[in-house]
């Protein structure tokens, strides 16, 4: 059974390698909110929260929003309610919490089971002892309204936080458990009012299927070059493609190299042609579904600009 499981850490930690050794290039931009009204808005009116856990959570909402950026400057104004001066809507909320403990097994525990006169102990045995599941349930309900009136964003939501603890723990903190649920309900609002910028990695496609024995080879060597030198890389595929106009692999990272350096038209064409070819589609579709989400933010990022 242990050499078994050495072997399976062995073949994880041989994936891991690969999964970070996997050849990728930069693409960064702005992706957008899930409202777009929300995501035209200049200035927020937070009003106090109701519900025992409101004062808690209108905190962390307001707090998250004044902190989402965009090129490094504030994205929204958030102001409090009372503030009256060209505000562009409300947010309006209440929340409440329940808490609760359920079983959840039990663990092994050295136990003194022995002492001396000095109260010292002299012999300890392992001895199963009870856990539970400290449970909190946060529910709460969010509203965005337009300063007419009108509903922009409704956002509702009960989540649950739980943490383990045994017999001779302390008992989990109720409050920090709020606190938790409160941050995470806060992310989920922010982004469905605000684009989001963001920089990752994108895997290049590697395979060389289709490909000459010679082009094979120059493919194999761009792919290399993407760790030191991505503009030689994508130069190679770019020297690839009137030999290869059909292949996946060739356009794909073609259309990659062309999102990398923000031209997006260019880098949507690539991808449809990958799909319209119907082979190895999964990066394509993808990448495709990234080009329309940065269309769609620069439109929100536009809205905001608009008399």
């Amino acid at each position: 059974m242990a050499l078994q499981f050495k072997r399976i850490l062995a073949a994880c930690a041989l994936l891991c390698a690969a999964a970070g050794a996997a050849e990728t290039l930069p693409v960064r931009g702005v992706y957008p909110a899930g409202s777009d009204a929300a995501a035209s808005l200049g200035t927020i009116a937070v009003e106090p929260f109701g519900g025992v856990e409101g004062q808690q959570l209108g905190i962390a909402v307001a707090d998250r929003l004044r902190a989402v950026t965009i090129d490094g400057a504030p994205y929204f104004r958030i102001v409090p309610s009372r503030a009256a001066d060209e505000i562009d809507a409300v947010l309006q909320g209440t929340a409440g919490a329940e808490a609760s403990r359920r079983e959840s097994g039990t663990r092994e525990k050295e136990v003194c089971v022995e002492r001396n006169e000095d109260r010292d102990c002299i012999r300890k045995e392992k001895q199963e002892i009870p856990c539970w599941d400290q449970v909190v349930r946060l529910d709460a309900t969010v509203r965005l309204v337009a300063i007419g009136g009108e509903l922009i964003h409704a956002f509702d939501r009960s989540e649950e936080q739980a943490q383990r603890f045994c017999q001779g723990d302390d008992r989990p903190s109720t409050e920090s458990l709020v606190r938790q649920l409160a941050a995470r309900y806060a992310d989920g609002l922010r982004g469905d009012l605000a684009p989001v910028q963001r920089s990752e990695q994108v895997r290049v496609m590697e395979t060389r299927k289709g490909l000459s024995r010679d082009d094979g080879r120059a493919f194999r060597e761009a792919v290399r070059l993407t760790k030191d030198d991505p503009a030689a890389a994508c130069a190679a595929w770019s020297a690839l493609e009137a030999a290869n106009p059909d292949n996946a692999a060739v356009l794909f990272n073609r259309g990659l190299c062309a999102e990398s350096s923000g031209e997006l038209y260019e880098a949507s064409d690539y991808y449809r042609r990958v799909i319209a070819g119907g082979e190895d589609t999964g990066y394509a579709r993808q990448g495709a579904a990234r080009i329309e989400g940065r269309w769609r933010a620069n439109a929100q990022l536009e809205s905001r600009h608009r008399p």
